[in-house]
């Protein structure tokens, strides 16, 4: 999986979402890093400066191509993960593999050797419940095979179900 690619294709909202899951504290530090400012104006209101930061962002790290960049989204993308327990939940239990809430302390390598019938029967089964999205942003994270037959993301606004 890289986490510079899979960042280009998620779209806009849910790449506000994932950099809001991160603390102030990680937000500040990382429009630091990347040099990201916002044009002091004084009509402009908070969230809008906040919006415009966040485009910024995502924008610097959907063109990266350094290792830095693609920790940075590979840790974006895992922290939100973290806050989307329902969605790894359903998965696993899907998978009949055993968790906690989301969470397990196996390996995830068991997702790379899914056949392409549980793969199909996955896809549609937790895109009955979750955002395709996000259900592709996640599949795609743990390199679930044969998923471009069922799920693809034609843009980074749209997800269609295959």
């Amino acid at each position: 999986m890289d986490p510079i690619a899979l960042t280009g294709q998620i779209s806009d909202a849910t790449f506000a979402e994932m950099v809001q899951s991160s603390s102030r504290k990680v937000r500040e530090v990382l429009y630091s890093q990347f040099g990201i400012k916002t044009k002091k104006k004084f009509s402009a209101n908070l969230q809008e400066r906040r919006d415009e930061r966040v485009r910024k962002l995502h924008e610097r790290l959907k063109t990266g191509s350094t290792k830095q960049e693609a920790e940075v989204c590979r840790e974006l993308i895992r922290n939100w993960l973290y806050g989307k327990r329902p969605l790894l939940k359903s998965t696993l239990d899907f998978l009949e593999v055993p968790n906690d809430n989301g969470l397990v302390e196996i390996e995830l390598d068991f997702f790379t050797n899914l056949h392409e019938d549980k793969v199909e029967a996955l896809v549609k089964y937790l895109c009955t419940q979750f955002q395709p999205e996000h259900v592709a942003i996640y599949l795609r994270f743990v390199e679930v095979p044969h998923l471009d037959k069922f799920l693809t993301i034609h843009d980074v606004h749209h997800v269609a179900v295959a």
